[in-house]
Order: structure tokens, then sequence, then C-alpha cells
């Protein structure tokens, strides 16, 4: 007996050596975030082992402990206690977007919602049930006729022809409206929270002749702005003081404001963010954010729509506020105050369908839709980034229009007589008082 115990543990102990290296080489070889994972190792280590002892005693129910103990730390997630926060970003940001950006099309670079405001053929401003209705049924059509077509256009609301180009043209629009919006002038001091790929920062070189200054998360980003000159910092922007980055006349921080916090934590927090942005606004200073918000007027969500923004929540991280001053009630402790709001969902939900069908199928290919070996490669990086897989479900195109995790969000249902949104885009700008 007690041999057999040697041999099991012997060879238990190789199979956990074996995981611990399989997960090294693919985080540092075949990863570019190159981040070793707590989480991840819990999953593989499950995995195999589980694998192993059902080997040896060829009951089925073994098999089911690696995916109980997914859900227990999935449920222990949401309720905030985080395992790693943020793994699922960072390898979002350095792995998946950036290869799809980066390596396979210059048109995926800097993703965002853009400003779609009469660029084709829509009021993007008006939210009315009516309006909301128009938009959807225009993006319906663009969306099937791209997996159907996969023409090297699409066709806007007037009938007029659109070709990848049009990409750059609502993102300026978008840049054009916050630089306006925030009154931007030669000479100011600019800091980008969450810069992306750098095209406003870019896009504000240009046309004011300022060098802004940005904070990433992503290793990578930092590297390809500095290669252009920029100033740029590696951090967690909790990790901002004045005395790292010194003070500015304008914070912008676009599209990345929900990573403030994860699900589960006190929404006290935002506050405490807020503190932190007030700390490197000189007097007067201004805070401008995009925003998602979960709409409290779009009610109860389905079985389906729970699903499907699982991945959405699972492969970003993050927590959205709840209804329109979800954040700002919070930055208003913080001495920062709201002189300005508007909606722009209806220009998020029209650049989301454009990424997941145009722009992936205007090649008459529908480039990285969801597939076996697209699938398989997935998994090979979840080894290494323990929600790589639910990134890829949620960011994959799928020709059928509801399925993409990314889009549900903006996606109108008819819900008590009206067209709504279960998340909403807000861009706000406060004041340092």
């Amino acid at each position: 007996m007690n041999s057999v115990f040697k041999r099991i543990n012997s060879t238990l102990f190789i199979i956990i050596i074996i995981i611990i290296l399989l997960q090294v080489i693919v985080t540092y070889l075949f990863t570019n975030t190159k981040k070793f994972s707590i989480r991840a190792l819990i999953r593989n280590l499950s995995i195999g082992i589980c694998i192993y002892f059902y080997t040896l005693t060829k009951k089925l129910y073994i098999l089911s402990i690696p995916l109980l103990l997914e859900i227990l730390i999935e449920i222990a997630k949401w309720n905030g206690f985080h395992i790693e926060k943020y793994i699922a970003t960072e390898y979002l940001y350095s792995d998946y977007f950036h290869d799809l950006s980066i390596e396979n099309d210059k048109i995926y670079t800097g993703f965002s919602e853009g400003n779609c405001d009469n660029i084709f053929g829509l009021d993007t401003k008006d939210h009315s049930s009516e309006n909301i209705k128009k938009v959807l049924d225009w993006s319906k059509q663009v969306y099937n006729d791209a997996f159907e077509k996969k023409q090297e256009y699409f066709v806007d609301a007037n009938g007029n022809k659109h070709y990848e180009d049009i990409k750059n043209k609502t993102d300026d629009a978008k840049f054009k409206l916050i630089c306006d919006t925030c009154k931007v002038k030669p000479g100011m001091k600019i800091l980008e929270i969450g810069f992306g790929e750098g095209d406003f920062m870019r896009y504000i070189k240009k046309h004011y002749n300022i060098d802004a200054v940005g904070v990433s998360i992503s290793e990578k980003q930092v590297e390809l702005l500095k290669s252009e000159g920029f100033n740029a910092y590696h951090m967690d922007f909790w990790d901002i003081t004045p005395e790292l980055i010194g003070k500015y006349d304008l914070v912008l921080q676009c599209g990345n404001n929900e990573y403030v916090i994860c699900s589960g934590e006190n929404e006290n927090r935002f506050t405490d963010f807020c503190k932190i942005v007030n700390t490197v606004l000189n007097d007067k200073g201004n805070y401008f954010i995009t925003c998602i918000h979960a709409n409290e007027n779009f009610g109860e969500l389905s079985i389906y729509d729970r699903i499907r923004l699982y991945f959405l929540w699972s492969g970003n991280d993050g927590y959205y506020p709840n209804g329109k001053d979800g954040f700002s009630k919070y930055a208003e402790k913080a001495g920062l105050i709201p002189i300005h709001r508007e909606d722009r969902t209806n220009d998020y939900f029209i650049t989301s369908m454009l990424f997941m069908s145009y722009y992936r199928c205007r090649k008459n290919v529908c480039e990285h839709i969801v597939s076996l070996s697209g699938i398989l490669h997935a998994l090979f990086k979840t080894i290494a980034g323990p929600y790589y897989i639910h990134s890829y479900l949620c960011y994959q195109p799928s020709k059928y229009y509801d399925l993409v995790p990314w889009i549900v969000q903006f996606i109108p249902q008819y819900k008590n007589g009206k067209w709504v949104s279960p998340e909403t885009l807000q861009y706000i700008l406060f004041e340092k008082q």
C-alpha cells in the first residue's frame, strides 16, 4: 500500500511540475503580457490533477471538480474576492487587441466608439425610442450585409457607400468633439489615462501641437508611444501621483473608466479614484471621461442576456456604474463637479456593430470569426491568461447579430413600450473646485 501511495505521489509531483513548466513556457514565450497568473495556475492544476485521478479511478464525477471550482471562483470574484484584479484586462490589451490591431490589420488600432452623428444619415444624439429603433434596423441591415455580401463598402441610411477610411473620419470627429467640449488650446498640459494605441494623443499633437502625456497598464502600448517621442508611463492608474507624473490642465479618460473598480468592491472607491485625479489637476482644471453606465431604465436581464454578459464581464474585468449619475455622484465628493454631460450610446452601438461585421468582412472573407483554429489558439493562450478565451469570445464576430457579447450591451430591446439599451455611454466633463 505504501508503495502505491509513493507511486501516486511521485507521479502527481511530476504532473504538477510539468503543468507549472508548461504555464511558464506559454507565459514567457508565447504572450506579450508575460505575467505569470496564479488564477491560471489554479485552473491548470485542477484540470491536470483531476484528469490524472480519473485515469486511476474511472469515476466521471472527478472530471466535474474543475468546473465546480471554476464556478465557485467566479462567484467569489463577482462578490469582490479577486485572485488577480485586472489580469483579464492586461492580457486583453497586451495580447488580444495588440495582435489584432498591430499584427493583423491597422484598421483595428485604437478601437473606440467614434462619433457617427450625421455621418451615416442618422442623428445619433436623438435618443427617442423611434430613432433608436431606426438606428437598430439600419445596423442590422449593415451587419447582415457584411456577412452575406462581404463587400468592400457598406451603405448608410441615405444610400451612400462608405469604405474603410470612414474609421479615421468617425475617430477624428470624436476627438474634435471632445477637444471642443474641453476647450483644448495650444499650451495646455494634458494627461490621458489609458491611451490605447495613442490615436487621441497623436490627434492632439497634430491639431494643437501639444505633447500629451499618457498612462497605461499595457507595457506594449507604452513602448509604442515612447518610440514615437511621447512621454508615457507604464503604471496602474491607482499609482498616479503628481510627484511621479506632474500636474495638468486637463485629464482625459476615454473608454476605460469602467476599470476604476471591479465587481463586488465598494463604490466609494470611485471617490478615492477621483481624489487621485484631483491631485494631478491644476486649479480649475478639467477631467473628461467617456464612461459606460448600466441603464437603470432597462429592467430585468434575461438568462440569455446574463450568459452573454458574463463573457463581457469576465473577458474585460471592471465594473459599470449604475445609472447616469452612477459615477458623477462619487466624483462630486472628490471636488470634481460635472459641468457638461451628453449621451453617446448610439455612437458606440454603431461603431461596435461595424467593428464586429464590416471591418472584419470587407476583404471578401470574414476575418477572425469564431473558428476551431481560433478557439484552439485562444485556449492555448488561456494557459497563461486565465480569461483569454473569454476575451476571445467577447470580441470575435459572428454572423448571428445578437451572439457577440460586446455588442449585446448596446443592442436595444423593447421594454415597457420603448426601445432601450442595457448600457449607456456618457460623455462627462468635470471641473476641479
